[in-house]
């Protein structure tokens, strides 16, 4: 059994066909299928049923993926290991998150992990879900912070995160005068109100707000990512909901405030730190995972 037939059948089944696993691994199609051909003499029968140019794993090929995968995330970490002695590397920490959760979670976190670990290498990426998942698997990184549901079984949750969403202002907005009362909400109806989506619930609740303030932005909805949304409401132009953690600072330096909402419904982002489940985590990010633990423990929650 060789590791290039092991990569081709590993690769083959998140593809769906030979075809694709052929151009990810850059190589032809009758060479993938002879891999496999190959893998499926050494065990004894056949790894995959042929359905035109789709595939479906046999009950064989479903037992044997797990120690496919395992073997070569032993491969690829003890690959690592020999790289990092052969140039000298104390560690580095590998991981990927969306742009928010990097300028929230993951900037305070590095913060202090710089501090207590000041030789570590830190290579972070900024990709969406679906990217961190197969970055995972590929083990180009060791940690992904996404969104919930988490809902791929090689994907091990370490902490789930309940982060609040706020509604703020600048501190040069008129409502910032207002930060200790509790406000209807018709009251943001009179200016502008800058439209963030993050999850169906919050979607929910901000677009019927944003439609009922049509006249305090002219007429006009102004849906925009969260990154743009705080840089403007920090400029004082208009109003907007985003989580604790992704205003904390601002809020902590004056910048922006708080505003209270009666009738606002309980709103929450919920971050999942993830690895991979068949991937012991290596001293340098167990201390990472540790020192994020301990910057957000209050918005840490149990999952049953």
């Amino acid at each position: 059994m060789e590791l290039i037939q092991l990569e081709a059948f590993e690769r083959t089944v998140r593809e769906g066909n030979f075809t694709r696993a052929a151009e990810a691994m850059g190589l032809t199609q009758p060479a993938v299928s002879t891999r496999i051909a190959q893998l499926e003499a050494e065990l004894g029968g056949p790894l995959f049923e042929r359905h035109g140019r789709n595939l479906k794993l046999t009950p064989l090929g479903e037992r044997f993926l797990p120690y496919a995968q395992r073997m070569l995330a032993v491969m690829a970490d003890g690959l690592q290991m020999a790289n990092d002695f052969r140039m000298g590397k104390v560690g580095a920490v590998r991981i990927a998150a969306p742009t928010p959760f990097i300028l929230s979670f993951l900037m305070i976190a590095l913060e202090r992990f710089r501090q207590e670990y000041p030789t570590i290498d830190i290579w972070i990426r900024e990709r969406d879900k679906a990217t961190t998942f197969d970055l995972i698997r590929d083990n180009a990184i060791r940690l992904g912070l996404v969104n919930a549901p988490v809902l791929d079984v090689q994907m091990a949750k370490l902490l789930h995160l309940q982060d609040p969403i706020r509604c703020v202002v600048g501190a040069t907005h008129p409502l910032a005068e207002r930060a200790d009362e509790i406000l209807p909400i018709h009251v943001l109806y009179n200016y502008t109100i800058f439209r963030v989506s993050m999850f169906p619930q919050m979607t929910a609740f901000v677009d019927e707000i944003v439609e009922h303030g049509r006249h305090g932005s002219g007429g006009a909805v102004i849906a925009i990512p969260m990154v743009l949304a705080l840089r403007l409401v920090l400029q004082g132009q208009g109003v907007t909901f985003l989580p604790e953690s992704y205003v904390r600072s601002a809020v902590e330096e004056g910048q922006l405030v708080h505003l209270h909402l009666d009738d606002m419904p309980p709103l929450y982002s919920r971050p999942v730190l993830i690895a991979h489940r068949d991937r012991l985590l290596d001293p340098i990010h167990a201390a990472f995972v540790e020192v994020f633990k301990n910057c957000w423990q209050h918005l840490i929650v149990e999952i049953s």
